[in-house]
């Protein structure tokens, strides 16, 4: 909201479109009561609208490279360029626009949606988070634990009330040193014996292999900075593959359903997952084996976990697009800026009841 002097009165401003994650950085950094908005639908759905708007499936297939394309971080464009999927991870608040049994049904789910958040922009805490909100907020809390150099994955499991049974980011095994705090210089130098595997230490391939790609980086490690690296894409390197078997970290719906196996605790048949990404083809089996009944998810994973294994058989769980705020403006929405009590008392004159002396 920003004060109109000449109307005497706040004005919400509405940004269009903001389509690189920078643009949304820059103005998060500067604009204290900025909130970034993403509008989302099931894939399904969307690729429906765009058939009736009569794209092809070669120009829908073509939308789709451009807005889910791998960024090629050496490319100066690619600071420029269009990222759907960038934009959807710095959101803070989400809106879901399925299709609804009608036309004016759709617009109504919308419409409530928008009208409750400029509700909480006028007034922070005038209501309280849903359950949804408060579980993908602890979600999304947790992804900050992800020592990963490459995506940060927040996961959360709960029974079909609400109430947390486990919680999950995407990281190696206990007792491996996290991708973040490794060192290059330091396998190659012997330095640090703990945080790299026998493979790393012995392979002689991949040591070669290691040294050269090696070279890019020396610059940027005498500034001090701590030249960590993703094991997957120096061992996919060698071989010219992109074979994902070989993270080092787990997947946050892994780690949430393994923690609860590893600590014990009750089952969570017919309970909900919560997770900042959505499940992969592999989370996606382990989910639908322990019965998990309704999984809210925020960015549509590209693959066919969805089709193939969440609609493949006769137990599915349902797929629902995460609605509300989280994050920064999780806090700022839902945080009053006093005690509602506090205001109502210096609202309201105060009275002094008959027969009783001031």
């Amino acid at each position: 909201m920003i004060c109109n002097q000449t109307l005497g009165r706040k004005s919400l401003i509405a940004v269009d479109a903001l389509r690189n994650p920078l643009e949304a950085i820059f103005l998060q950094d500067r604009i204290t009561n900025f909130h970034l908005v993403a509008v989302s639908c099931p894939d399904e759905q969307r690729l429906i609208r765009l058939a009736l708007q009569n794209f092809s499936a070669k120009e829908i297939k073509s939308i789709d490279s451009t807005e889910y394309a791998n960024r090629d971080i050496e490319v100066e464009s690619t600071y420029s360029m269009q990222d759907i999927q960038g934009c959807l991870q710095r959101a803070d608040i989400y809106l879901s626009n399925p299709d609804g049994d009608s036309r004016v049904g759709k617009l109504t789910n919308l419409t409530n949606q928008i009208t409750r958040l400029i509700s909480l922009m006028k007034r922070p805490g005038i209501i309280t988070p849903t359950a949804l909100e408060r579980c993908m907020q602890i979600a999304y809390t947790a992804k900050l634990n992800s020592g990963c150099i490459s995506r940060q994955v927040g996961a959360l499991i709960t029974d079909n009330n609400f109430s947390v049974k486990a919680i999950g980011w995407n990281d190696t095994p206990h007792g491996h040193v996290p991708c973040n705090l490794r060192n290059r210089d330091d396998l190659l130098s012997g330095l640090d014996k703990i945080a790299f595997s026998n493979y790393e230490k012995n392979d002689e391939t991949y040591i070669n292999n290691f040294k050269e790609r090696n070279k890019r980086y020396i610059k940027i490690a005498a500034t001090g900075r701590n030249v960590s690296y993703c094991f997957k894409s120096e061992f996919n390197s060698i071989y010219k593959t992109n074979n994902q078997v070989h993270t080092r970290s787990l997947h946050a719906e892994e780690n949430a359903f393994l923690q609860i196996s590893k600590y014990g605790g009750q089952g969570i048949y017919g309970g909900f997952l919560f997770t900042t990404a959505s499940p992969c083809e592999l989370c996606a089996k382990k989910a639908y084996q322990l019965g998990i009944r309704k999984i809210f998810y925020i960015d549509p994973y590209p693959g066919i976990s969805i089709a193939h294994i969440i609609e493949g058989g006769e137990s599915n769980p349902y797929m629902e697009l995460f609605s509300g705020a989280i994050g920064r403006s999780f806090h700022k929405l839902y945080s009053p800026i006093m005690a509602y009590k506090d205001e109502l008392n210096a609202l309201a004159p105060e009275i002094v009841p008959k027969g009783i002396p001031a």
